[in-house]
């Protein structure tokens, strides 16, 4: 397969983060084209043969046509993927294949993180920080932190975020909104149980410690990098990590040498090897 021949399409404009982590980023390192926000496959051009589809804004039946002029390669992020018409999806962690591996052929690619200069913060920083989409910023007690929204923001902007962070707090709230909670409920687990891990890996990147609800994603990908605890406990380890040097330096040192399997080089490389076999 001709790299020339692959389209990355995203949805929602580039506002979230999925966009600019699993298209844009990825499309621009393989040197691949990409588009956002189209909802009509008759706006692609004719020359392409195979599709990346991230949170694309399609409906079903466009979905189909889109089959008609190559093979879909669909990123589950956030939501259930179609069933019909897909030649492989992509999931970011083993618990999200598991749950989708009756859809069909489903391959792991892990999300890569923010810091693509390999730079990591000094050892010095001990100011405690949530980043996220504002919807899953959970109450924290005790804890004198700040917060990002993650929204609208670019990758140099989570950069500048991160750089400011010394200890992360990985976790998500219980109840993101205040109406139709059983569904709301419902759609928390499913984040949970698909979830990239994307706040851990940008941890790892910058050598920065936290603090994380044991999610799967996290317990899988680097379960050695961060202390687990509750939300009630939380501040408990974050006043440990701020006064015991040497419990801070081990998993920094534990971080960055993690950080270099979730590397934008590593990752595209990954999605480079899946596509010329399509």
């Amino acid at each position: 397969m001709n790299l020339q021949k692959v389209l990355f399409i995203g949805g929602d404009g580039g506002n979230l983060p999925s966009s600019q982590i699993r298209c844009l980023d990825i499309a621009r390192r393989l040197g691949c084209d990409w588009v956002l926000g189209i909802d009509l496959v008759q706006k692609i051009p004719e020359k392409y043969s195979v599709f990346v589809c991230v949170k694309p804004s399609f409906a079903r039946d466009e979905i189909a046509a889109l089959a008609k002029r190559g093979k879909i390669v669909w990123d589950i992020v956030d939501e259930i993927p179609p069933r019909d018409h897909i030649a492989v999806y992509l999931a970011s962690t083993v618990a999200a294949q598991e749950i989708f591996h009756r859809f069909g052929r489903v391959e792991i690619i892990p999300h890569h993180h923010c810091n693509v200069e390999n730079l990591p913060n000094p050892p010095d920083l001990r100011r405690p920080a949530w980043i996220g989409s504002c919807h899953w910023r959970p109450r924290f007690h005790g804890i004198d932190h700040d917060y990002y929204d993650v929204l609208n923001m670019q990758r140099t902007d989570v950069v500048r975020a991160h750089r400011k962070i010394g200890i992360g707090l990985n976790f998500r709230t219980n109840q993101p909104y205040q109406h139709r909670l059983e569904h709301q409920r419902l759609l928390r687990n499913f984040h949970v149980a698909i979830n990239s891990g994307i706040k851990l890996i940008n941890c790892l990147a910058f050598g920065t410690p936290s603090v994380s609800a044991r999610e799967p994603a996290y317990c899988e990908i680097a379960p050695e990098c961060t202390i687990f605890s509750t939300l009630a406990k939380c501040a408990h380890w974050v006043k440990a990590l701020q006064a015991d040097t040497g419990l801070y330096n081990e998993l920094r040192r534990k971080c960055l040498r993690k950080a270099p399997r979730y590397h934008l080089d590593v990752i595209a490389e990954k999605y480079r090897r899946l596509l010329v076999s399509l």
